[in-house]
């Protein structure tokens, strides 16, 4: 009976590979498919790269980044969709050794419980084991709770790996396009970044919500226990850097949920200035919360992206003088 079972899921496996092959000849979409982005970031061939979650991909203007530092800086926005911080660090690991010409690697600070980007089964053991690693370690959450998130986020994951709905969402785009920033077709900009001039009509519970955790994480100091696991991961690839002579920077998103105000807040305090770049603790940040600046609860319009983007080139110079 075992066999029989054992049989049928590779055999399932198989057909959804093969299906992945062929769909992915027509319907590979850059924001959610981590060996794509590479072969876009190498045609573009930056000196300074963002690595993140879709946040970075609509929030950071890789444009504006560049003409604040006079050109010196030729920077691409490596962001896609629910990406994981495992496989973040993993990117710009990949990157110090392999990318010659990239001096400076910017990775955002998430702590998303979940994946729905197309992963291959090592980025999977990749990111499931960072999580588990990352609960274990974490201190003053409920065990219920964490656990129970982890669950939901690793079913989510698997969901993409081992379910053809992915595939057939896919098709059924092809066939009939949605227009729709996130769920729509991609339209990213050589750079990298996806643009949006939509706005929401008014501030709704969620935003208000990641605002509430995303400034209560900028308060946060060092008196709580940090997650030794996650920063150790974080200093392992600040140092692999240096290594090499180039500069690893962690900087905060434009906002948080709950779940990761919950991890972040035991990593957050702990981060070194000279390696991390966070929201402000007064209220000169506050616009990007605004419904002008956002085109859903968790990310900028292009009007946003330039509030943030200067922000982040500003704190970055301050702590770096040669770009």
């Amino acid at each position: 009976m075992v066999k029989k079972i054992l049989l049928w899921l590779a055999l399932f496996l198989l057909f959804k590979l093969a299906l992945v092959l062929l769909l992915g000849q027509f319907t590979t979409d850059p924001r959610r498919d981590i060996s794509t982005r590479k072969k876009h970031l190498q045609a573009f061939n930056p000196n300074t790269v963002f690595i993140g979650t879709s946040r970075t991909l609509y929030g950071i203007d890789p444009q504006i980044f560049d003409s604040l530092n006079a050109g010196k800086t030729n920077s691409y926005n490596m962001g896609l969709f629910s990406l994981s911080f495992a496989n973040s660090l993993k990117i710009a690991r990949d990157l110090i050794q392999n990318n010659p010409k990239t001096k400076t690697v910017f990775v955002e600070l998430s702590a998303l419980d979940y994946s729905t980007i197309h992963l291959t089964p090592g980025q999977v053991f990749n990111d499931v084991y960072f999580r588990t690693r990352v609960m274990q370690a974490a201190i003053g959450v409920d065990n219920h709770e964490k656990w129970s998130d982890f669950l939901i986020g690793l079913n989510t994951t698997l969901f993409q790996t081992l379910s053809i709905a992915p595939q057939i969402a896919a098709v059924k785009k092809m066939i009939k396009p949605v227009n729709d920033p996130i769920e729509g077709p991609p339209n990213l900009n050589k750079n990298g970044m996806q643009r949006v001039t939509l706005m929401i009509p008014d501030l709704n519970t969620m935003v208000i919500n990641n605002r509430f955790y995303t400034k209560k994480l900028t308060a946060f100091d060092q008196k709580f226990t940090p997650n030794t696991y996650f920063i150790a991961k974080m200093n392992e690839v600040v140092a692999f850097g240096k290594m090499h002579g180039k500069r690893v920077v962690f900087y905060t998103p434009n906002n948080i949920t709950k779940g990761e105000f919950e991890i972040l807040s035991q990593v957050a305090p702990f981060i070194p200035p000279a390696n991390f770049i966070a929201l402000p603790k007064d209220s000169s940040l506050d616009a990007i919360f605004q419904p002008e600046h956002l085109f859903d609860a968790h990310h900028l319009n292009t009007k946003g992206s330039a509030i943030y983007t200067r922000y982040l080139q500003e704190q970055f110079t301050k702590r770096h003088d040669n770009l």
